[in-house]
């Protein structure tokens, strides 16, 4: 679900914090919460007709992201993300996307409401604040966010981070747009 503009510019703000390249900020238009891991497709016209049809039973989320942490190892993080917890109806929603698309082999973790904002070095040297053993802090923030759609991706890894490109996007409630 592509991050609402109120949310990208709260990002944005946050990002200013920091006075080195060895934070890599996720772009704005690229910021987005993840309802189902990667997969490899051949054919995206069934995905993004099962994409429509799911997203037409379901209103708009409002989500609330009270944390920036470090992710996904604490002693070794990688990324910060904003995170929250995911209303139900947002886990039912998940729950039918993953059936469809996730593979039966594939390890299921429990859905985690998350917001990738940026990749970390491990020699950052303006990483936010760490606690006596050197780890970082989690920070309190109050984001919020209407998502009002589900959009599919294709990923591509460069040397410069991931690129994404919209392959497809379907409001909540109805109404496709691309």
């Amino acid at each position: 679900m592509p991050a609402p503009a109120g949310l990208r510019r709260e990002v944005q703000r946050y990002s200013r914090g920091f006075s080195d390249n060895a934070v890599r900020w996720i772009p704005p238009e690229h910021l987005h919460v993840t309802l189902v891991p990667p997969w490899r497709c051949r054919d995206i016209a069934p995905v993004c007709r099962m994409i429509s049809e799911t997203a037409s039973g379901y209103s708009p989320f409002v989500l609330d992201f009270p944390t920036i942490s470090p992710g996904p190892d604490e002693r070794r993080p990688r990324l910060l993300w904003a995170a929250g917890k995911a209303p139900d109806p947002l886990l039912q929603l998940h729950d039918v996307l993953a059936a469809h698309f996730v593979p039966e082999q594939a390890i299921h973790d429990p859905f985690f409401l998350h917001m990738t904002i940026a990749r970390l070095s491990p020699a950052a040297p303006s990483r936010p604040e760490t606690d006596s053993d050197g780890y970082l802090k989690a920070q309190t923030i109050a984001w919020r966010g209407m998502f009002d759609r589900i959009r599919l991706y294709e990923s591509e890894l460069r040397p410069s981070g991931a690129h994404y490109r919209v392959l497809c996007d379907a409001r909540f409630g109805g109404s496709d747009l691309l």
